[in-house]
């Protein structure tokens, strides 16, 4: 979902007093900007951090534990993202990762830290992390991150080795290169070691060290370095070893899912898992039900990670039809998702002709709450009934003109067949009569009847019959005028719905489809009124109907 971007002012708001989750979107926010290339907001971003950073960068001392230390961390960091060839913002970065300068050893190490995922900082952050993994005299935890630095740019073996003595304790004779010679710890200087090599490797994550993360995440010690060999493994997505990795975790999150002690790490393995694009989603389903809300949420955004927001949607309304009785755990895992893209998603699932998959899409928008979701399922249902009842009207009114097709067409029909019946009964009965009134009277009698009486009655007969045939001719037009208004009129509806329907999936009717409505209902038309038309009497039939009525006047 895109958010307005903040002003300079409000970005220093949140460096300054945001919570963590804030400082974090914020920076991912500034690296896209800066990717996009520069702006005059990041221009008036870096010289209001530089006028910041100035006026507090002289006798500083070590003041790790208060927590203004963690704003100047954050304001350094993003000053880190924005400089650019800037000199003065250069000069800070020089200021804050020299411990000359800046005592506060988690400041110096988050300066070169972000420097070293900037490509424009590559030489600066070569020399300064060679610098400080030569400094005998530097915390452990910033000399491991400059031999992985090291490592990684100038794929130095003797950093390599240097970082593997403390990724395995630092208890043993130091076998790098005398540059970076280190003296060997005891067993409370073994989790420092270990701690500084795999935050390293959480910044650097070296493929040489893969091993030996494993390990540590396998032996699963409650211990805070065990946290952190859970985050370097998930930094391993897109590797060859991604899957070996997520299958590391995956025996972590199954050993350890049921100690309580252990949850929070389980919550960092299943994050992580979600982070490496590995399919492990029965695993994920799985801690969706987990005693702990926080690896029920990392499920949920891991599972909505690997698999997309539709298709996870999917996937828990497949849960949700076979019981309700999960009802409460599927909406919470839904919750964590995006919502806009799962009250969308679940929206389209109440119209899907699946009862079961409709029902079980409601009661989802119902359990995820709000007034959004519960509001835009029974407008939806509502619109869907509405819908459903004009349909049923408009098949109803189909039938109806069908029903008055058939009754117009079949009086006109039983009319003119009444009117035949009429004309050959009077034609036999008169010509009875003739052949009755000649054998008893004799023919001068009929010859003198028939000439008088026989050219009235063969002319009403006429008449009779004409007239018949033209009630036939106009009912049969009137039930094709019918018919033929009875179509257009369905080819309307069926515009009318195509609408409806648009306006209640929510999309939008761009002008090009509404003039392709248009030209279709406007071509419906003319059909139509041709078609009518046509079923008009035409001239000729007029004139031949003249005809015939003269001649029956004047045979009178």
């Amino acid at each position: 979902m895109t958010t307005a971007t903040p002003s300079p002012e409000q970005m220093l708001q949140i460096l300054a007093d945001g919570g963590e989750h804030l400082r974090e979107s914020l920076l991912a926010q500034l690296e896209r900007m800066a990717r996009e290339g520069g702006s005059a907001l990041l221009a008036s971003l870096r010289e209001a951090l530089v006028k910041v950073l100035s006026a507090d960068s002289h006798h500083r001392v070590d003041d790790e534990e208060h927590s203004g230390s963690w704003t100047r961390s954050w304001q350094v960091s993003a000053l880190v993202i924005v400089a650019g060839d800037d000199a003065a913002a250069r000069r800070l970065m020089d200021l804050y990762s020299d411990r000359a300068q800046e005592p506060n050893r988690w400041i110096r190490y988050w300066t070169l830290a972000t420097a070293s995922g900037r490509k424009e900082h590559a030489a600066w952050v070569r020399a300064r992390a060679e610098a400080v993994a030569r400094d005998q005299g530097e915390h452990l935890m910033l000399r491991c991150l400059g031999w992985a630095l090291a490592a990684e740019f100038d794929d130095s073996s003797e950093a390599l080795a240097a970082l593997l003595w403390a990724l395995q304790g630092g208890q043993t004779p130091f076998p790098g290169a005398p540059r970076y010679a280190c003296a060997a710890g005891d067993a409370a200087t073994a989790v420092v070691a270990r701690s500084g090599a795999l935050r390293a490797l959480r910044v650097v994550p070296l493929a040489q060290c893969f091993e030996e993360v494993e390990a540590i995440v396998d032996t699963g010690s409650f211990a805070s370095f065990t946290w952190d060999a859970l985050t370097v493994l998930g930094r391993f997505g897109g590797t060859a070893r991604a899957a070996e990795a997520s299958h590391t975790l995956a025996r972590f999150v199954v050993a350890k899912r049921r100690q309580r002690e252990f949850y929070d790490m389980v919550g960092v393995a299943v994050k992580s898992i979600g982070r490496l694009g590995v399919a492990q989603t029965d695993l994920l389903i799985a801690e969706l039900e987990s005693a702990s809300p926080g690896v029920a949420v990392e499920a949920a955004r891991a599972l909505e990670v690997l698999l997309t927001t539709p298709q996870a949607v999917d996937r828990l309304l497949e849960l949700a039809t076979l019981s309700n009785e999960r009802d409460d755990k599927l909406a919470a895992a839904l919750r964590c998702m995006q919502r806009a893209g799962v009250v969308e998603h679940l929206d389209s699932n109440l119209r899907c002709g699946q009862v079961r998959r409709e029902d079980a899409a409601r009661r989802m928008l119902i359990e995820m709450g709000g007034s959004v979701a519960v509001d835009r399922a029974q407008v939806r249902r509502q619109d869907l009934e509405s819908r459903r009842a004009v349909v049923a009207e408009f098949d109803v009114r189909q039938r109806d003109h069908v029903k008055w097709i058939a009754l117009g067409d079949g009086v006109a029909t039983w009319i003119s067949v009444g009117m035949w019946v009429v004309v050959f009964a009077i034609g036999t009965v008169t010509i009875m009569l003739g052949v009755l009134m000649g054998y008893r009277q004799g023919f001068e009698t009929f010859s003198a009847w028939a000439m008088t009486g026989t050219g009235a009655v063969f002319s009403l007969l006429g008449k009779v019959g004409f007239q018949g045939r033209l009630v036939e001719v106009a009912g049969a037009r009137a039930a094709a005028r019918l018919a033929v208004f009875n179509a257009y009129q369905r080819r309307l509806q069926q515009v009318d719905l195509v609408l409806a329907q648009r306006f209640i999936d929510g999309i939008q009717v761009t002008p090009e489809e509404l003039a392709q409505l248009s030209a279709l209902i406007s071509t419906a038309q003319v059909e139509t009124q041709e078609s009518l038309l046509s079923l008009m009497p035409s001239e000729k039939e007029l004139d031949a109907y003249q005809k015939r009525k003269a001649t029956l006047e004047g045979g009178r």
